[in-house]
């Protein structure tokens, strides 16, 4: 459960020069749980899930981690205040968040121990009924060296290259039929050089919203069985139209339209879908 703190910023006068009249400014620490399931059962790198997707496969994690940015706690009359990250130097900065749902074990033996399943940081006091969050990486962050960029950007696994910049969202499986099921969200289309920098037509950023959420208790879930329920986790490739199972984002790719779908997204130049439904509120 998300956990939460109070801190009390004072107008002091004989430090700020404000005079009388003015009204204390109250802020509370926020730290946001987030959570990886499939279907209700916790996401483990040492479970087979099964009944996954449209032929039920049987699944097993190789990785799951994402990038978060420009935290936003809505109120009821729908107003946003930003939450102004904690700059822990290891799994914030600036206004990027990193989760981080594998632990190394089990069948993500490539991974670290190391997990993340909260965004700590601080906003005015009041009541909020939502959040909403941008998952992906700013334009300006996406075309870093993960070899020089300071932490959380410089997870050499969550980089492509100078040009494709950043995974996003890196969620590895091994299904029924297929030994690696991969999703790599990220900016497509990319053009530009190291020197004048670089560009995406197609950033691929999802904007997602919950309602309901409580951020002093709830859980906000990532469903991965919600996220595949119109994919096909056993599909075999034919090296042609189709080279890599499972969606790389890349334009043309027949396995990405669905799970752009599930994250509110529309995939190579569609309209958005009306709603999200990978992420859920508990």
């Amino acid at each position: 459960m998300a956990r939460v703190t109070f801190l009390s910023v004072a107008c002091l006068a004989a430090l700020s020069g404000c005079g009388e009249g003015d009204e204390d400014v109250a802020l509370k620490t926020f730290a946001l749980s987030f959570a990886a399931k499939v279907g209700d059962e916790p996401f483990s790198c040492t479970t087979t899930f099964d009944g996954v997707g449209t032929t039920r496969s049987a699944v097993k994690p190789l990785d799951f981690r994402m990038y978060v940015y420009d935290v936003r706690l809505v109120r009821d009359d729908g107003s946003e205040e930003p939450l102004s990250l904690e700059q822990d130097g290891s799994w914030q900065r600036g206004k990027v968040a990193f989760l981080d749902f594998e632990d190394g074990t089990g069948t993500c033996e490539t991974g670290s121990p190391e997990t993340r399943t909260e965004i700590v940081g601080t906003a005015p006091a009041g009541d909020y009924a939502g959040v909403r969050f941008n998952l992906g990486l700013p334009p300006e962050m996406n075309h870093l060296d993960a070899a020089t960029a300071p932490a959380p950007l410089n997870i050499p696994g969550m980089w492509w290259s100078w040009k494709g910049g950043y995974k996003f969202v890196r969620l590895d499986l091994i299904s029924t039929m297929n030994p690696t099921y991969f999703f790599h969200l990220g900016g497509t289309k990319c053009e530009g050089t190291v020197s004048e920098g670089f560009s995406c037509a197609a950033d691929n950023v999802a904007d997602v919203r919950l309602d309901g959420v409580d951020p002093g208790s709830s859980t906000i879930v990532f469903d991965i069985a919600s996220f595949y329920a119109e994919s096909d986790l056993d599909h075999q490739v034919d090296g042609m139209t189709d080279r890599t199972s499972g969606c790389m984002s890349f334009e043309g790719d027949p396995e990405c339209p669905p799970v752009f779908k599930a994250l509110g997204m529309g995939f190579d130049g569609a309209s958005p879908s009306a709603s999200q439904t990978a992420f859920r509120v508990e």
